[in-house]
């Protein structure tokens, strides 16, 4: 009976009577229902998870496509526009010179008329002078008689040119 004098035998006893008592209270299938419930809450936890992660990477990957089609779209609007630009300038290049000419016949005209009106007008004075001065030399030089004779013979010039 020496086994019962040793305090380490009575805390055996009293381990095999504590198991003895969870055997019999069914404390291994609580433990076991306990743990089966976290485990499944876990499992519910991870597969949530997974389905999270699953959705996360589809949005991803449909907001990834929508950057690229966007990305595309900007590219063909500024190609547009680029290609836009180059027609617009083109137009006005080719508009420019048509008006650059249009004002270059317009100018040249004007100059063109400015010198026949410029001959015109030193014409009509070269004539007016050279009357002026016919009439200053036949009034000094010729008397009234003369004068009258001239007249006549000039009348009947301009007789012969009407036939």
């Amino acid at each position: 009976m020496e086994f019962f004098s040793q305090p380490a035998s009575w805390t055996l006893v009293a381990f095999l009577i504590f198991i003895g008592i969870a055997i019999y209270l069914k404390a291994p299938s609580i433990v076991a229902t306990l743990l089966d419930a976290q485990i499944e809450r876990v499992k519910k936890e991870l597969s949530d998870a997974i389905e999270l992660k699953e959705e996360a990477n589809s949005l991803l990957a449909e907001y990834q496509k929508k950057k690229e089609d966007a990305e595309q779209e900007v590219a063909a609007i500024i190609s547009n526009a680029k290609e836009k630009a180059k027609a617009y300038e083109q137009s006005a290049l080719v508009k420019s010179e048509e008006i650059i000419k249009r004002q270059e016949a317009q100018s040249i005209e004007k100059i063109n008329q400015a010198e026949i009106q410029a001959v015109s007008k030193i014409r009509k004075t070269i004539i007016e002078q050279s009357i002026d001065s016919a009439e200053r030399l036949v009034s000094e030089k010729i008397s009234t008689e003369k004068s009258d004779q001239i007249f006549a013979d000039s009348l009947k010039d301009l007789d012969k040119l009407k036939i």
